[in-house]
């Protein structure tokens, strides 16, 4: 008490009271970076990463093309399965648009956004149509990935891709030209002639077939929009349309059941008309083993989607990929201009379809 007097005969008392006023003021002001009512300051970026900040998991959206199809729910499938794998720690979501737009996609990235994701995973109806969306996403301060297909012009980290999306369209040609004998006209199905995964599919298709001058591809292209309800009339009318097709080479998973169906409704086609191509084992299996369709090339996409996720984790964590890093699955990754590679690739052939489970 005797020193508090002290200070204040000595008229230090109201400067001491001051400072420490002023000291709290600042630390206050240090705790929070918000306007009054919470209002950001112009220019913060608050989308993500307040979850982790709070100590909770980092969220993780993926994004495919279209709902509802056996893709897709593979894909949802591995998504789920990341979610609860307690070891990846990731509070991971799974969304994908019934009308399967570039616009309606757009729209759910956006939302990604206003939720505050850590990370967004992007499998692109458009591939150039999405970039305003993802780059947007970039600027707010979230980590953008591509996976199945890409937006190679966005600012997105990296792409994951179960196999070199040109090199399977040489393989499919490949297997199909030696079915045919070398020689005949190839018809080319795909899904949306705006996806950079399926137009790198055909042109893997086409750049194969040249290598066989008995070969010749007709033209226009079928594109189903990667809807099995309008797959198998449109491949009804191209057989229609070309009634001396010897083979079909499809880039998507409704191409081949739609040409096997087609196929099966005109029985002086069945044996004539070779179809190889992309789909699921589940999708396939009635038809290889009526030899309407010859053989497939796929992955397992829950398997593509879960490790996808994995590796998103370990760019959250800091880590940079590289080749030789195990992505989760059998196998390593291979990096090339931030195109990452998985070893999934499947050979899916009448004796092996009914030991897969997708």
């Amino acid at each position: 008490m005797t020193r508090m007097n002290g200070l204040r005969q000595n008229g230090l008392m109201p400067v001491l009271c001051a400072v420490a006023g002023a000291l709290v003021t600042l630390s206050l002001v240090g705790c929070s970076s918000e306007k009054p009512g919470g209002e950001k300051p112009a220019g913060e970026k608050t989308a993500g990463g307040d979850a982790s900040k709070a100590g909770g998991k980092k969220k993780v959206v993926f994004i495919f093309k279209s709902g509802g199809g056996a893709y897709s729910e593979a894909c949802k499938r591995g998504a789920e399965q990341a979610n609860s794998d307690a070891a990846l720690n990731l509070q991971v979501e799974y969304q994908a648009s019934a009308e399967g737009t570039a616009e309606k996609q757009a729209d759910i990235v956006e939302s990604a956004i206003v939720g505050h994701a850590d990370a967004i995973v992007v499998s692109p109806v458009d591939s150039k149509a999405i970039v305003p969306a993802l780059d947007k996403a970039v600027a707010a301060g979230i980590k953008v990935f591509t996976w199945d297909a890409d937006a190679p012009t966005s600012k997105r980290s990296y792409y994951f891709t179960a196999v070199d999306d040109v090199q399977i369209g040489v393989d499919i040609a490949d297997a199909l030209a030696k079915s045919m004998g070398q020689k005949g006209k190839v018809l080319i199905f795909s899904g949306q002639n705006t996806a950079e995964n399926l137009n790198n599919h055909v042109k893997g298709i086409e750049d194969g077939l040249k290598k066989y001058p008995g070969i010749t591809i007709a033209k226009p292209y079928y594109y189903n929009d990667d809807d099995a309800a309008k797959a198998t009339p449109q491949a009804v009318q191209a057989l229609q349309a070309n009634p001396d097709a010897a083979g079909i080479a499809c880039a998507n998973a409704p191409s081949p059941p739609a040409a096997a169906e087609a196929i099966s409704k005109n029985p002086a086609l069945k044996g004539k008309v070779k179809v190889w191509g992309l789909s699921l084992p589940s999708m396939g299996a009635k038809y290889l083993k009526e030899d309407t369709i010859t053989g497939l090339y796929l992955w397992d996409p829950q398997k593509l989607t879960y490790a996808s996720a994995l590796m998103v984790k370990q760019v959250l964590d800091g880590k940079t990929l590289a080749t030789g890093d195990v992505c989760g699955t059998d196998g390593k990754i291979a990096v090339k201009d931030a195109t990452v590679t998985l070893p999934l690739r499947l050979d899916i052939t009448k004796q092996n379809v009914d030991t897969f489970k997708f």
